[in-house]
């Protein structure tokens, strides 16, 4: 269909599109990415923010509860040694400020609860429930359930679990230069809290007024801890939080309270007793006592424990804000990405839509031209294949278009090509209608001297009598309708039609025992089934040939010997005719290929054959369209290949009394009835046995034995062949000619044998057709 008028629009729009779509989808990705990484700075400065209440809190709430246990182990210290002294007021008093504390860290809390972190969660719901735990160890520790042992560990426990809240509170805001810090800040807290235990330990000891070995053993590993944590974490600190550790290093309390810790760790471990047994030596015992004042240790350990406290309230801080700053930066470069990859895009469009606006004027004159001259390509190449003279260069005039740029070459380059595919056309059609005429000639001169030799051999049957003669006539008869169907596939390649026709219908079952009987090796087909239903007479002869075309396919490329199955069997819409063969088949290309060209039937062109040509398919793909049939190749269940063929209604009217041909048994031709009528024209070849047809199928002389041993396809005797499935319908009112010693002729499925012979008078249904090109015969 001729477009008459370009639209500008449109070409500028596929320009544009092709332009900007992988501009827009970037810009889209930075938006994207630029959105996302917005939204997750905005996450990240929640959890900051979070994060700074959240380490406030906890930290008061366990600076209060560190207090709480430092006055419960003293006042456990000062019970264990019977003293009468009381340091209840002052415990209860610091429980009021632990309660006040923890309640505010448990409200806390229960608002982490139910975060995206698993870590803070867990956590969370271990501070929710310490207040029930604080309770009973309270209670323990007034009833004096509780020894200074397990009220440390417990004690411990509670402080874990805030501490652990507020390092996967850090956790949370952990990225970049802020995550060593994050891990810096854990370890100063572990440290914080090593050294409190410690100084609880020892000031729930010196009251006591005695040590035990385990007691001494804890508070070494404490001291350790502590110390080999500060000392492993010095290269790591910021200049400002190394300074503070430096100076806290060289206050008094902490040189002091150190002094007084290692006095403790390195008292002698064992005492001697007063205790003695006489002619033995002293008894030894643990040294469970310690060099330490209360005065000593309160007035250096809890100053040390603060500074040490502040120490890491800084390194804490610190972690915060680095986490704050990150996340504003984050914001900050995500909206700036985001703004300038929006300018960047919109300029990018504006850029585009000039640039292509000026292009696109000068393509839509181009294309204005290109489709006025390829609206009169088909008018050209039609007059050419026609066979009209065509100057192509008057024919094409050259295009208006000029310039150097890539649009002028373009046009130019265009006009060359055009002129020189249209100049290839016009040849190809001169060569095409050249090799038609010579491919049609030589069909129909061939056609013709094959159809003079068919009725010669007709006559010597006729007057032969030997039976070893007669069945090499057969065979002879046999090669030259064979050679007669070759002939058709040149006529048929070649655009033209067999001049074979019938005028009255046909029975499907002569019309596929015809087309088996024009296969070489016949005898190895089983014709299985056979409905009784009539064929149009005009389309007799291109069915026969279709269907001789796939049988032969399935004999030649199947095993010597192997049966080929024929079956015929209504279905909606038409006859199915399946013909399958027990061979290698084909690979799943070859069918694919198969398909196409039989679904699409080619152009045939001779000279893009391949070096082994195989023209039964383009054939049966020619006759196929030709008369609507469908024709499909698919795997065999026997590892062949099954041919199906469609025979549409259109083609068929059924018969009187519908009747079905079954199955031959094996070792005789599967197939009923004569194997004559290879074509419209009912050229006998050599008979199978007797069908369940009456009268299907000619006698012949006796004496000939099958290749299986069995009784051949001549090995029925009578003084007198019965009529063939025609005999007696109107078409031929004879049977076909005879012997004179009673064998019958070469007696073809549809009456006849095709020609007249020497005796029989002229049948009043036979219709003549025009002589095709070369003289050929006019058939039915």
């Amino acid at each position: 269909m001729r477009r008459t008028h370009a639209s500008t629009r449109t070409i500028r729009g596929q320009l544009t599109r092709i332009v900007l779509i992988p501009s827009l989808c970037f810009l889209a990705l930075w938006l994207i990415v630029a959105t996302l990484g917005t939204i997750q700075a905005a996450q990240l400065m929640s959890a900051v923010s979070q994060a700074k209440e959240g380490t406030q809190t906890l930290s008061r709430a366990a600076t209060e509860l560190r207090a709480e246990r430092r006055l419960s182990m003293v006042h456990l210290g000062i019970r264990d040694s019977g003293d009468t002294s009381n340091l209840q007021g002052d415990l209860d008093e610091q429980r009021e400020s632990t309660d006040g504390a923890l309640g505010e860290a448990v409200t806390l809390a229960e608002r982490l609860r139910g975060g995206r972190d698993d870590e803070v969660n867990r956590n969370a719901a271990a501070v929710a429930e310490s207040p029930d735990e604080l309770a009973a160890l309270r209670t323990a520790v007034d009833d004096g359930s509780a020894n200074r042992e397990e009220a440390l560990f417990r004690y411990g426990g509670l402080l874990d679990s805030l501490t652990d809240t507020a390092t996967s509170l850090l956790h949370t805001t952990e990225g970049g230069e802020n995550l060593t810090d994050a891990v810096l800040t854990r370890e100063l807290l572990a440290a914080r809290e090593d050294y409190a235990t410690a100084d609880a330990l020892l000031a729930g000891v010196i009251p006591a007024g005695r040590m035990t070995y385990e007691e001494t053993a804890h508070f070494t590993f404490l001291t350790a801890s502590y110390r080999a944590t500060l000392g492993a974490v010095t290269h790591a600190m910021h200049p400002s939080i190394r300074a503070r550790h430096e100076a806290l290093l060289e206050e008094e309390a902490w040189t002091t309270a150190e002094g007084l810790s290692r006095r403790v760790v390195t008292r002698p471990p064992v005492a001697e007793s007063d205790e003695t047994i006489p002619g033995r030596e002293p008894l030894a015992e643990w040294n469970s006592d310690i060099d330490v004042e209360a005065d000593e240790w309160d007035g250096s350990s809890p100053a040390a424990a603060l500074a040490l406290g502040d120490l890491a309230q800084a390194q804490t801080e610190r972690t915060v804000d680095l986490a704050w700053s990150a996340a504003l930066l984050r914001v900050a470069l995500g909206v700036a990405a985001a703004a300038v990859t929006l300018l960047g895009g919109v300029a990018a469009i504006a850029l585009v839509s000039r640039s292509s606006r000026r292009l696109t004027e000068r393509l839509a004159c181009l294309r204005e031209q290109i489709l006025d001259r390829d609206a009169d390509l088909p008018d050209i190449i039609d007059r050419a294949q026609r066979g009209s003279k065509v100057d192509v260069v008057d024919e094409l005039p050259p295009l208006d278009e000029e310039g150097d740029d890539e649009i002028g070459q373009v046009a130019e380059a265009f006009d060359s090509a055009q002129i020189t595919a249209v100049e290839a056309a016009v040849r190809q059609a001169e060569i095409r209608r050249g090799a038609n005429r010579a491919f049609l000639g030589i069909a129909f001169r061939n056609q013709t001297l094959v159809q003079r030799q068919l009725r010669l051999l007709d006559e010597i049957e006729y007057n032969e009598q030997d039976p070893e003669a007669l069945r090499q006539l057969f065979r002879l008869d046999h090669l030259a309708t064979r050679a007669r169907r070759y002939a058709d596939n040149l006529i048929i390649l070649g655009g033209g039609q067999s001049a074979r026709r019938w005028r009255q219908p046909r029975p499907l079952v002569d019309v596929l025992r015809a087309a088996i009987a024009e296969t070489e090796d016949f005898d190895r087909v089983r014709l299985m089934s056979a409905p009784r239903v009539l064929m149009h007479g005009q389309v007799v002869a291109d069915i026969v040939h279709l269907l001789a075309e796939l049988v032969e396919n399935a004999t030649q490329f199947s095993p010597a010997g192997t049966p080929v199955d024929v079956r015929c069997s209504p279905v909606g819409g038409g006859l199915v005719v399946e013909i399958e063969d027990r061979g290698l088949g084909m690979s799943e290309q070859g069918y694919a290929a198969a398909e196409r060209t039989l679904t699409r039937p080619p152009e045939f062109d001779v000279m893009a054959l391949p070096d082994d040509p195989r023209l039964g398919l383009f054939v049966v793909a020619r006759l196929a369209e030709r008369h609507g049939v469908r024709v499909w190749l698919n795997p065999s269940p026997y590892g062949g290949t099954l041919a199906t063929a469609l025979i549409p209604d259109s083609l068929l009217e059924p018969a009187d009394a519908p009747l079905t041909v079954t199955s031959a048994p094996m070792g005789a031709p599967a197939f009923p009835g004569a194997l004559g009528g290879s074509g419209p024209q009912g050229r006998m070849h050599p008979p199978a046995p007797q069908g369940p047809f009456p009268g299907s199928g000619p006698r012949v002389p006796s004496g000939t034995q099958g290749t299986n041993g069995l009784p051949g396809p001549w090995n029925q005797v009578g003084p007198s062949g019965p009529q063939g499935p025609f005999g007696n319908s109107g078409e031929q009112g004879h049977s076909g000619p005879r012997h004179r010693n009673g064998v019958p002729g070469p007696q073809g499925p549809f009456g006849h044998s095709g020609i007249q012979g020497p005796h029989d008078p002229p049948s009043p249904n036979t219709s003549s057709f025009p002589t095709p090109p070369g003289g050929g015969p006019s058939e039915r």
